[in-house]
């Protein structure tokens, strides 16, 4: 199916209620909070001294048009970087093919070494969408149609003057509109975005299941992760900081003091990082150091959720290295 179509299909405006947007967040908590079990290795109480447990997240992107190179994979990018402001420890990201045997071994294996694992693609009414059949055969369980899913296409999609609405009894076009309602029997629906008729399909408690369509699962992403993160935390899971330095020195340089203010920070779960950039042949940088020497900035990398250590471990950076700041946005 083109995509400008099954965008038209998907979006639109539901006639919902104002107090049903109001009672929203706290509908999508208790809705997590049945379907998605708070990680065994959560500690109540952590000293500012010791790392405090991160929620840790896997990345399953699902489609033949990533791997041959058709299109850019952006959703995976996009969910890292809301972990990182969201304290979720960014783990994994795999990228596999339209494969039942793919889908299902990755999310098999993903689901059982990490707390939060999200898929994007595979999910339309093509033949080649099987996303949740994969998933489904994964986990030993049967498809059924989403009665509350079906209404809200229709009403979505009939307001949006569609004329052959979803339908698991109708012609061939209308089969395969439902077909984007046929989930694992065991899934738990969320419906985070009144505008979308799609719902966030959670199956074996922790993998949850988003649309490909980049724009799509942004908005659905920014809308669900949150009050996830929060629900499984309880809210004891802090975000993490971030300070870039540059330096002009030679990144042989750099190591040794790296290696050793690493060893001094890892007990405040500070980890660095260090990334040449690179300046073309014939082209000479103006540093304020050794003019028309062909120099490359180094950025250093801090990170970590005890905020006073990573300006502590900054600083330390710029004395040793003659650093200064990069901006981190």
């Amino acid at each position: 199916m083109p995509l400008c179509r099954l965008t038209y299909c998907i979006q639109g405006i539901a006639p919902t209620a104002v107090a049903a947007r109001a009672s929203r967040a706290h509908g999508l908590r208790r809705t997590l909070s049945s379907a998605s079990s708070v990680p065994s290795n959560s500690s109540s109480n952590s000293s500012s001294s010791q790392p405090p447990h991160s929620l840790t997240a896997a990345f399953c992107v699902i489609g033949d048009e990533i791997l041959n190179g058709r299109v850019l994979d952006v959703n995976s990018h996009f969910f890292a970087k809301r972990c990182f402001e969201l304290g979720v420890e960014m783990e994994k990201i795999e990228i596999v093919p339209d494969k039942y045997s793919a889908i299902a071994a990755s999310v098999q294996h993903l689901s059982s070494t990490h707390d939060i694992v999200f898929t994007s693609g595979g999910i339309g009414p093509t033949h080649d969408d099987i996303t949740y059949s994969a998933i489904a055969r994964a986990f030993g369980t049967e498809l059924e149609y989403s009665t509350r899913t079906l209404h809200r296409m229709r009403d979505i999609m009939g307001n949006r003057g569609v004329v052959n609405l979803p339908d698991p009894h109708g012609s061939p076009e209308q089969i395969a509109g439902a077909r984007m309602a046929l989930f694992p029997k065991s899934a738990t629906l969320t419906f985070p975005c009144d505008e979308f008729w799609v719902p966030v399909v959670c199956v074996a408690r922790n993998i949850h299941v988003f649309p490909g369509i980049p724009k799509l699962f942004e908005k659905m992403v920014d809308a669900y992760l949150p009050t996830l993160v929060s629900t499984l935390s309880d809210k004891r899971i802090r975000a993490f900081n971030r300070a870039l330095v540059g330096t002009w020195s030679r990144e042989s340089v750099v190591a040794p003091v790296l290696t050793r203010l690493q060893g001094l920070y890892s007990q405040y779960g500070i980890r660095l990082g260090s990334y040449p950039t690179w300046v073309p042949e014939g082209r000479k940088t103006t540093d304020g150091g050794s003019k028309g020497l062909h120099r490359s900035m180094v950025v250093l990398s801090v990170v970590g959720k005890n905020k006073d250590q990573v300006e502590k471990c900054r600083l330390d950076l710029c004395k040793q290295l003659d650093g200064f700041d990069v901006p981190t946005t």
